[in-house]
């Protein structure tokens, strides 16, 4: 089983294992100069682009998804199935 760290709509990262996915999902948003806050955190004193951690999740993926991922990048057409994050193809040929 794959993972992926989503905020419902973007991908952020795709991987082998949960820690895995958690990580490459920091630096991905890191590389952006996104900075990743807690809950009470206080986003007036963020400088720049943030986000509530929070706000991201991880799910099961099914391979297919994370192939997609890994050629064209998170911002791509998926589907929650009995959670597990699936490609649009593969919801339309079940």
């Amino acid at each position: 089983m794959s993972y992926i760290i989503t905020d419902g709509n973007l991908i952020y990262s795709a991987a082998d294992t949960v820690s895995a996915a958690w990580s490459e999902a920091r630096d991905t948003l890191a590389s952006a100069q996104v900075q990743l806050i807690g809950d009470y955190a206080d986003s007036d004193a963020c400088h720049g682009s943030w986000m509530r951690e929070s706000v991201l999740s991880c799910m099961a993926a099914s391979h297919a998804l994370v192939a997609d991922v890994n050629d064209m990048g998170g911002a791509i057409a998926w589907r929650e199935v009995d959670g597990v994050a699936v490609t649009v193809s593969e919801l339309e040929s079940a």
